[in-house]
């Protein structure tokens, strides 16, 4: 097997080095707020391509974008480029890209923050008492689980309501 520097094209390598220069560049001009937030995706045509992790950060970029421009072109003159020649840019373009794994977890973390129902010990004591009379092991296996859920403090409630 190859070693891992063989496999991967050196276009590849210099280009990600070239991005990784050009981001450099970018979050020595941003605010500290907006640096977790925008990474150079791409240089092509003469274009910086940033992308930005919510719209919010899309909108502060673009009003951002004259000085971005300007520093970058001021800037940039030691980054080299494929054929040896730099690269002068002459528009930054901003786009929006929503990470599939910060969707995931702000999905999990609203599914995790769900409060589990709770009941009160009357009701789970009623729900085990008509488990243990049904046939059905599924339906009793469930109920059961459900009169798991007692919440003490409705107990309580129940019982000084006498």
């Amino acid at each position: 097997m190859k070693p891992i520097n063989e496999q991967i094209n050196p276009e590849f390598v210099i280009q990600a080095k070239k991005l990784a220069k050009f981001t450099h560049l970018l979050h020595n001009i941003l605010p500290a707020e907006c640096r977790n937030h925008v990474e150079v995706a791409n240089i092509r045509n003469q274009n910086l391509m940033l992308i930005t992790d919510s719209p919010v950060w899309t909108t502060r970029l673009r009003q951002l974008s004259p000085q971005i421009l300007q520093y970058i072109q001021k800037n940039s003159s030691d980054i080299d480029t494929r054929d040896g020649k730099n690269q002068v840019i002459h528009h930054v373009q901003i786009r929006t890209r929503y990470s599939a794994a910060g969707n995931a977890e702000s999905h999990a973390s609203k599914v995790a923050k769900k409060p589990v129902p709770r009941i009160s010990e009357k009701t789970a004591k009623l729900l085990s008492q008509s488990a243990n009379s049904i046939d059905s092991e599924k339906l009793k296996t469930a109920l059961l689980k459900i009169a798991k859920h007692v919440d003490p403090e409705k107990g309580s409630q129940t019982n000084n309501n006498r």
